[in-house]
């Protein structure tokens, strides 16, 4: 395979303008008045490692450098870094299988080995360096317990990663490694994954390990309940890397790391979720109040779910189909409260779901079904609520509605016998 190059490298990199944004939402005015006096992206000079004085070729430190400098464009949001990632794994790892054995000799060339295999580039290398009846490499512990844990052995992965003391070992690695000593020991171990979480941290600011890591850190703390430390992390990420290619995914899992920790039923929960929401756009905002609002209704947080699609109603035009979807929510939760249920039931039929995405259509036919089977139960002769018939409807509407809603519609459900028994004394 033909190797590569640094003007190869940089031809690759030249590809990637930084950063480019993956949030749709344009930045503020502000920011794009600054944006305007910096020469565009595809003008910037790509860095890449720096020329070897004595004229060597470059080897495997360089190419794996390089691989991270496009890696941290990706946290910055470049979408063309982060489509031109697979195209520079290939090339790297086909140059590391290529490598002449006596390039395994040099103990930095074993450990951006190992980096480039924890940072996505795949087993295949250290498949090559660990294999039965190789001598023995520097660093090979690392190698094969890199190599366990990427097959998803965590016993062994553990067995020869997790003690490893990283202040000795050059930075990239020792941010490759404690990333994976985190995850080896978060769940029986959550502090001492947050600490070296926070090692992380500090030692690759600004890199896409960084970006991990915080990521990380914040679901390690949402669910441990250290609320001071899971705000400040959170309003640190959405400043700092708020375009991330990885922001939505982010979003998505915040927004459940939000109602799980029920801050429409607490004053103090609150106040902290609502100066986290405040560091957004107001754009961003909105979708983000829809996003929690949604997942809420589906955790059955009737609270949140109406406290938080008022918020996003607030910054919806009117009738665009982001006012659609928070009416919608806040319908959906709605209808398992006995004072609302009617009113409820009219906003929902009055949806029009012309405006809505497909997986909202799902979400209001599964709350029409819902309040369909509350309204049976409210029709009913005032007697005790029959166990056998709420547990068919149950599984009714669980056959009904796709698996992602089950859990929605389980919940609301669940409301029936509880709305009938206030009901029926």
């Amino acid at each position: 395979m033909r190797r590569i190059t640094r003007g190869t490298l940089g031809a690759v990199l030249a590809l990637c303008p930084y950063p480019v944004a993956a949030d749709p939402v344009p930045p503020p005015a502000t920011e794009t008045a600054r944006q305007a006096t910096q020469p565009p992206a595809s003008e910037v000079p790509p860095t890449a490692p720096a020329a070897d004085p004595q004229g060597r070729k470059s080897g495997p430190v360089e190419w794996v450098r390089t691989l991270q400098l496009l890696q941290d464009r990706i946290a910055a949001g470049s979408l063309a870094a982060h489509k031109s990632q697979p195209v520079l794994m290939a090339r790297i790892e086909g140059d590391l299988l290529d490598a002449a054995p006596e390039v395994w000799t040099d103990r930095h060339n074993v450990q951006a080995a190992i980096v480039f295999a924890l940072s996505g580039g795949g087993p295949a290398i250290l498949r090559r360096l660990t294999r039965k009846g190789s001598p023995d490499l520097p660093d090979t512990n690392l190698a094969r317990g890199a190599l366990a844990y990427i097959d998803g052995q965590e016993a062994e992965a553990s067995r020869l990663l997790k003690d490893v003391d990283t202040a000795p070992l050059p930075t990239t690695l020792a941010g490759s490694i404690g990333l994976t000593q985190a995850a080896l020991t978060v769940t029986e171990n959550p502090v001492r994954a947050i600490a070296l979480l926070d090692r992380v941290r500090l030692l690759m600011p600004g890199t896409l390990v960084e970006e991990g890591a915080l990521r990380r850190e914040i679901f390690t703390l949402g669910q441990g309940g250290d609320l001071k430390k899971f705000e400040t992390l959170a309003i640190q990420y959405l400043r700092r890397f708020q375009h991330s290619i990885y922001a939505g995914n982010f979003r998505q899992r915040f927004a459940y790391q939000l109602t799980q920790l029920d801050f429409g039923r607490d004053e103090r929960r609150f106040a902290s979720f609502t100066r986290i929401m405040n560091e957004l756009a107001p754009e961003s905002r909105r979708d983000l109040y829809l996003l929690i609002a949604r997942t809420a209704v589906q955790e059955g947080k009737t609270n949140a779910a109406l406290m938080v699609s008022d918020k996003a109603l607030v910054l919806c035009a009117p009738e665009s189909r982001e006012a659609t979807q928070a009416q919608l929510y806040r319908a959906a939760a709605e209808i398992v409260t006995l004072a609302t249920f009617q009113t409820a039931l009219r906003k929902l039929q009055a949806v029009d779901r012309a405006k809505l995405p497909a997986h909202d259509v799902q979400l209001l036919d599964a709350a029409l079904s819902t309040a369909e089977q509350i309204g049976r139960g409210l029709a009913r002769d005032p007697a005790p609520p029959d166990p056998e018939a709420s547990k068919r409807a149950q599984a009714q509407a669980a056959a009904d509605e796709p698996g992602s809603l089950i859990p929605k519609a389980e919940a609301m459900i669940g409301q029936i016998d509880q709305l009938l028994r206030r009901s029926n004394p």
